[in-house]
């Protein structure tokens, strides 16, 4: 398996906890805070100090997608199931965004430039 292939599945595998958040919130318990503890895995799955801009672009439409998903399956609001469905599947697509972003920075840091074949070229 690739680096890369590698790379991908252990982004995949840590964001799964998300997915399952996302698909069990129901929005009938008051104490859930459902954008709140989808930004913190992710924060974790990040473990960057310096987040690149697409990123944070990509965990601002996490907060926005899992928020709105809040408000429509709030217990108090009118739980119309489509606009549910369509809200959960927004963020399902948020945290696809969120994945690719992260393994292009997960690339960017593992990438180190190799100057030794360039300097092992005969001088023309």
């Amino acid at each position: 398996m690739s680096d890369d292939s590698i790379l991908r599945q252990e982004i995949r595998h840590s964001l799964s906890g998300v997915r399952n958040l996302i698909r069990s919130y129901s929005g009938l318990y008051s104490g859930e805070d459902l954008a709140r503890e989808v930004l913190k895995v992710c924060d974790q799955v990040a473990q960057s100090r310096q987040l690149t801009p697409r990123l944070k672009e990509a965990r601002r439409a996490v907060y926005e997608r899992c928020a709105r998903l809040a408000h429509d399956a709030d217990r108090f609001s009118m739980r119309d199931p489509t606009a549910i469905a369509a809200s959960r599947a927004r963020a399902f697509a948020s945290i696809d965004v969120l994945q690719d972003a992260l393994l292009e920075m997960r690339k960017a840091e593992t990438c180190v430039f190799r100057i030794g074949p360039l300097l092992r070229r005969k001088s023309l």
